[in-house]
């Protein structure tokens, strides 16, 4: 089911938490041109005919990482690993490599870290998640999982062990983020000038790697140049002030 990634965060910190699950991935916030799609379809095939590797867990200990008195447990960090491992096993699956799970496990306990000091923080600056707010990110739930109703999709999270007070907690926090990056990003909309060099770098980069893929014209890929390079503001801006929170704050992680 297309909801089942996004839920199993253990957070509704979904396709991107919402900008934010990319940029606490480490997101560079680069402007590739958009890719083509039956190569990128092609890879997952190839992948699927082998059997991806399972999960390794063991030895995860109850209490992931505290951070500033706040625990971070064994479940929510399972949960975030198993969707973060099936996409990093199929993408290295598809590229002939193994998935490094010790370096995995350090990243998405990192990830969690980050999450939980942004969710620390939009709650000191007293961001609440208004009504408007939370209709809007169940739009925009809908249109990324391609479900028809908020009943639907408060199904699929129950398939995923999420009741609604469950659902509803998790996504006033991804309300509460997106807000509190808002903030912190300020007007991301790109200028002519930057989406056209961002446009002609990846011509370059494509042309210089013999990739002989046509890339379509700038106009009619600009949009998507547009919403990458506002995204690639964003992640600049999340990972400026996590940097800036991990400075003042009381951290341990377990693993």
């Amino acid at each position: 089911m297309a909801i089942s990634r996004s839920m199993r965060r253990g957070r509704l910190l979904t396709a991107a938490l919402v900008a934010s699950a990319a940029l606490l991935a480490g997101c560079s916030g680069s402007a590739d041109a958009p890719e083509d799609t039956a190569a990128s379809s092609a890879a997952p095939s190839a992948a699927a005919e082998a059997a991806l590797p399972e999960p390794d867990l063991e030895g995860i200990p109850d209490v992931v990482a505290v951070v500033n008195g706040t625990e971070i447990g064994r479940e929510l960090f399972t949960t975030t690993y198993e969707g973060q491992f099936s996409q990093a096993a199929s993408e290295a699956q598809a590229a002939g490599q193994e998935v490094d799970q010790d370096q995995l496990r350090t990243t998405v306990a990192d990830n969690l870290v980050s999450t939980e000091l942004l969710r620390q923080e939009a709650e000191a600056r007293g961001i609440e998640a208004t009504p408007e707010a939370r209709t809007a990110a169940i739009e925009e739930l809908l249109q990324s999982t391609q479900l028809g109703s908020e009943e639907d999709l408060r199904a699929a999270a129950a398939e995923q062990g999420l009741d609604d007070a469950e659902f509803d907690r998790q996504l006033s926090d991804q309300v509460k983020l997106d807000a509190l990056l808002a903030q912190e990003a300020g007007d991301t909309t790109p200028t002519d000038q930057e989406v056209q060099d961002a446009y002609d770098a990846a011509v370059a980069q494509q042309e210089a790697g013999g990739d002989t893929t046509a890339i379509p014209p700038l106009e009619d890929v600009r949009s998507q140049v547009e919403e990458q390079l506002r995204g690639g503001k964003t992640s600049e801006a999340a990972q400026a002030l996590i940097g800036k929170l991990r400075e003042g704050a009381e951290i341990t992680v377990n693993l």
